[in-house]
């Protein structure tokens, strides 16, 4: 029979933990069992996920139970735990209840049992012994027998209450509940604390005073008796006795909760009800005598502990009047020495009656006052104020130290540390005055808390030319303007290092952060106060960008966004009228004023072109760079072009601009300026003799270059400061640590724009390296932005850093999408090919998944997901080459492995699309895969040409196609993804998919851009249900990252991947 013990131990501890969550997720579509197969469908968790059969089958002889499923796992797998927590919880209950009937059932098949269980039972002796712990009653259980004469006969005595006792057949429900509640609620072995207990046992008709009782009249129920509390005195000792209203001689208190009384002579047992009527009526009870010098002491004891309760007890008659007084606490404050600064020394004495005592001296009563009536001190309270000052981390000292200057014979505390000492003076210590302390402060006490408003002010100079500012930030306190952003600078100083990213996580809003000023002054700011200027300002405070009179130094990147966050703040900001008209710009640059289009310009632009025209305008008046990121095909060239005519018609293009692009696109350039901008001159540098021309750069108006040539040619570059420096597909730029990147940030220009269609493609530290190349400093160091941006955003989803980060670049990046910009492009179909792999191309598939599987289970075990990326990869591309074609697998079982689904359907297909007079581009990520479609091509006499990174003479490759010298176009991904116009072509073919949906984009851009007159169809060659299926929902993910900052709403979807899509990617095939 299936149970939990055998069930768990048939699955390892890991899939138990993960059907529990598949079961919550109530996947467990259907389930049976009998006593030999428990069996089951559940449906898997992944999306759009196929439904699994799972079974159990129990080995009676082994006692054990082994579990089954038709999963790629299948034995130990989630599916198979989610049934057994299912059936656990749903199916096993079931069977546990008809047993129990059946036990229940099986009680009436004997009339003699029954018979049995009517005659035995339990009889209960309350027994008061003076060996009782605390003179509790104790409590006495034996079984009986109901005696033919009447009245019971005695068995067995039980000497301890346990399960045991429970279990017996004449044991009652009744019994049962009384039992449990001795056994709960006792502190003493079978002692009876409780009335209610008592109550209960008198209930039962079977309960007795005392172990010789007469059996044959248990004790009853009486009614409630009313007891009053009083002080008893004999001769010099008082004891708080309980008198009954009734006196009555045959009545026992009975110690219980609440108190309960027997009367001996009726039998009877009930509650006493007393004037108190309180929980501490049972400790009243056990009062001790008290001599007539404790009284005090007892009284002030009981006042301290009992409350307004205290007030209610009687008053003693004692032989002295007293005056019960409550001290007053004096503290003096002292600091010991210059090398303990941020310590204190208080030394702590009590005014009785204005007789100052040292809580050291244990002295009960202190001299009189008024004639008879003595003054006895209240220790509670004295012990209170102490414990109090200890809560508040003052640590107990000897009174006996070198220069110790408190009270004479004081009882003396240290506390130590800043902010603990700061937070007592600001905190605690106000309250204390409130409550009538007295305070002294010591001539070495060197805090002083100073008054501040919050109330903060700036202004800002302009210096150093037009590059850079000095910001001010000034708070007032006492009456003094004081520059802010050193006591700010402080203030962060003190808090969670990433407290401004987990907004109110660690902090809360009312707290206070002191800030220490000189001489030890200090002052006390509420972090809600602060909280807007730290967050919006924590890039700044970075090490050398606070000068010595307390201002910030700012490069104008920095300062209008700077003076715009002082606005947004409510902060009142004085001067720099040119950084405060640049912020207003800035703030509304959609309302920028338009140019006219340049004269010379051969090309009409399109409406949103010319606002691009405009918005490059904008930047070069402000002496700001950007980012120009519209959506491949929209022109960005032109625009480009128009800009750089326009700036020479009006007298400004004084000198050459260096343009640099990929290889493949620099006969684009030429092209595009020889067709649209003419009377601009350039030179292209490319090739072995480009030497010849290095001393000729300063006689055109645009150099071209590419990235690599720019690299090896860096030091003549260096020489120039060129007008505009234009990087296009700038996210070649995107990994800071690249010898290509720390060359293009040793090239000098007036004027840097950078161009690209996918301005991030995998994270935000690609964002943030072409921001630095434009604008730095704009978005702070790469450590603060990953801390500020890239972290939240990317591993905690921080919509609000989303936002902050959108507004702030959203000046400097202009992006258009062709959905709402280019209406006028003609319709574009993606279709999602799916193809499904049989027979030796899927069991290679299957084979390699295994055994890739098994091999990252080890590796992700031993050093941890992100420790093991290589191999992650690695096994990934296996699995994707062989959905592509096994011939692309270095693998010996792949060699004998010539079926491809793909290869097949692309064969079907093409010669029919080349028969329609379609163009077709072909892209694939493995240049092995072109050269195997080379062949095909070949064998079926399709013309085509090829382009890959090796390829020379790139331009007559491209001119073959776009003037119909053929019909087929192979491209690799790397090397013909960007920069190309290939408008000839209406079918893209991607052969694989990439992780990064940006990457395909730009390749199907090839063909549908501006120019374009023909609806353009691409084809995605995906096969089901494998790694490429998984991939086209990494690739959703990767593209709400690049929309959530780019877009004018913020998303605020989750992006992080987890282990479950590492399980995803490497699923089976079925």
């Amino acid at each position: 029979m299936f149970n939990k013990t055998n069930l768990q131990a048939a699955l390892s501890k890991l899939t138990w933990a993960k059907g529990a969550r598949l079961h919550q997720l109530n996947h467990v579509v259907s389930a049976a069992s009998d006593e030999q197969v428990l069996r089951g469908s559940v449906r898997s968790e992944s999306k759009g996920s196929e439904t699994y059969l799972t079974r159990f089958e129990y080995d009676e002889s082994r006692s054990r139970a082994k579990a089954y499923c038709n999963c790629y796992l299948k034995s130990d797998c989630k599916h198979a735990a989610a049934l057994a927590h299912h059936y656990l919880e749903h199916m096993h209950v079931s069977s546990a209840s008809n047993h129990l009937i059946e036990e229940w059932l099986n009680k009436f098949s004997s009339q003699e049992s029954l018979v049995f269980q009517q005659k035995k039972a339990l009889l209960y002796f309350l027994n008061q012994r003076s060996s009782a712990p605390n003179d509790y009653l104790q409590l006495g259980v034996k079984s009986s027998s109901v005696k033919k004469s009447g009245g019971w006969s005695r068995t067995l005595n039980y000497e301890n209450l346990d399960s045991y006792l429970i279990k017996q057949p004449y044991v009652d429900d009744q019994d049962v509940q009384i039992i449990s509640s001795v056994i709960r609620n006792q502190h003493y072995s079978n002692t009876i604390q409780s009335h209610k207990v008592l109550h209960l046992l008198v209930s039962t008709g079977r309960c007795f005073w005392q172990d010789g009782a007469d059996l044959k009249h248990p004790i009853t129920l009486g009614e409630p008796l009313k007891a009053n509390w009083q002080w008893q005195t004999r001769r010099t000792v008082h004891k708080l006795d309980l008198i009954l209203e009734k006196s009555n001689a045959d009545i026992t208190l009975i110690k219980s909760q609440p108190i309960s009384y027997y009367n001996t002579k009726t039998n009877r047992l009930g509650l006493v009800e007393t004037d108190l009527n309180s929980e501490f009526d049972v400790q009243f009870l056990h009062s001790p005598s008290f001599s007539e010098e404790k009284m005090p002491w007892v009284l002030s004891k009981l006042d301290m502990s009992l409350g307004d309760l205290a007030k209610k007890l009687p008053k003693p008659k004692l032989k002295k009047e007293f005056i019960l007084a409550r001290p007053v606490p004096h503290i003096r404050l002292t600091t010991p020495n210059k090398n303990q600064a941020y310590n204190t020394q208080l030394s702590l004495l009590f005014a009785y009656h204005g007789q100052l005592v040292s809580p050291l001296i244990k002295q009960h009563q202190l001299p009189k006052v008024n004639g008879e009536e003595s003054i006895y001190r209240d220790f509670a309270f004295e012990k209170m104020i102490m414990e109090s000052l200890k809560t508040w981390h003052f640590i107990p000292q000897s009174q006996f130290i070198t220069g110790y200057k408190g009270f004479e014979g004081g009882y003396m505390m240290m506390l130590q540390g800043r902010h603990l000492n700061l937070s007592f003076l600001h905190n605690q210590l106000p309250q204390l005055e409130k409550q009538g302390w007295k305070i002294e402060y010591d001539d070495s006490f060197h805090y002083q808390e100073l008054n501040t408003d919050s109330v903060f002010d700036a202004n800002v100079e302009q210096n150093e030319g037009n590059d850079f500012f000095s910001i001010g930030l000034n708070l007032n306190i006492d009456g003094q303007s004081v520059a802010a952003f050193p006591i700010l600078i402080s203030a962060l100083e003190q808090l969670p290092n990433d407290i401004l990213l987990n907004d109110q996580t660690y902090i809360d809003n009312d707290e206070k952060v002191f800030v220490n000023l000189s001489g030890g002054k200090f002052i006390a700011l509420r972090y809600q106060s602060i909280r807007p200027l730290l967050k919006q300002f924590v890039e700044l405070f970075m090490p050398g960008a606070l000068q010595d009179d307390g201002t910030m130094r700012l490069s104008r990147f920095q300062g209008h966004q700077t003076l715009s966050e002082l606005d947004n703040q409510g902060i009142v900001t004085k001067g720099a009228n040119r950084l405060r008209h640049l912020a207003e710009k800035l703030r509304n640059f959609n309302a920028i004023q338009p140019v006219p289009i340049p004269k010379l310009l051969q090309a009409k632009l399109r409406e949103y072109q010319h606002q691009g025209l405009n918005w490059l305008q904008f930047l070069r008046e402000y002496e700001l760079n950007g980012i120009l990121a519209d959506d491949m095909g929209l022109g960005k060239t032109i625009q480009t072009l128009s800009h750089l005519l326009l700036e020479k018609e009006h007298g400004r293009l004084t000198g050459p601009s260096l343009i640099i692009a990929p290889t493949s696109v620099l006969f684009n350039w030429s092209k595009e300026i020889d067709k649209f901008t003419p009377s601009l001159s350039y030179i292209v540098i490319n090739g072995a003799k480009r030497q010849a021309y290095f001393e000729q750069l300063d006689q055109y108006d645009i150099v071209i270059t590419s990235y690599p040539l720019v690299l090896k040619d860096s030091e003549i570059h260096q020489q120039h400061v060129y007008y505009y420096l234009i990087l296009d597909e700038a996210h070649y730029i995107k990994n800071p640590k690249t010898k290509l990147y720390q060359s293009m940030l040793t090239l000098k220009a007036e004027h840097k724009l950078c161009l690209t269609g996918t301005p991030m493609e995998n994270h935000l530290g690609e964002f943030w390296a072409q921001f630095n190349f434009l604008l730095p400093g704009f978005l702070a160091g790469y450590r603060q932005f990953s801390r500020l941006f890239k972290t939240p955003i990317e591993k905690h989803n921080d919509h609000e850093r989303k936002i902050m980060l959108n507004q702030r670049i959203k000046p400097f990046i202009l992006r258009r999408s062709k959905e709402l910009i280019a209406k006028e492009l003609p319709e574009k179909t993606i279709i999602i090919q799916m193809l499904k792999i049989d027979g030796k191309q899927a069991e290679l598939y299957e084979s390699v998944r295994l055994t890739m599987d098994s091999r990252l289970k080890e590796i992700i075990a031993a050093k941890g997901l992100q420790r093991s990326q290589i191999e992650i990869l690695d096994a990934l591309l296996k699995l994707r080459q062989v959905c592509n074609h096994p011939q692309l697998l270095s693998l010996p079982s792949a060699k004998s492995v010539t079926q491809s689904a793909k290869l097949e359907f692309l064969m079907e297909t093409l010669p029919e699309m080349v028969e329609e007079g379609r163009k077709v581009l072909i892209f694939s990520q493995f240049t092995s895969m072109l050269a195997l479609i080379e062949v095909e091509l070949v064998a079926s006499n399709i013309p085509y040409v090829k382009l890959t990174g090796s390829s020379r003479n790139r331009q007559a490759i491209v001119e073959q196609f776009q003037s119909g010298q053929v019909p087929v176009f192979l491209i690799s991904l790397k090397a013909g993804g960007v920069g190309l116009n290939l408008t000839a072509a209406d079918t893209v073919i991607h052969f694989d998919p990439w992780w990064n949906p940006a990457v395909e984009n730009q390749a199907t851009d090839r063909a549908y851009r501006i120019g374009q007159d023909n609806p353009v169809f691409v084809y995605k060659l995906i096969i089901e249900n494998s790694i490429e299926e998984k991939i086209l929902l990494i690739q959703k993910k990767k593209a709400e990252l690049a929309n959530a900052l780019l877009s004018e709403e913020v998303s605020q979807g989750n992006l992080s991947l987890t282990d479950d899509i590492l399980d995803t990617l490497l699923a089976p095939l079925s």
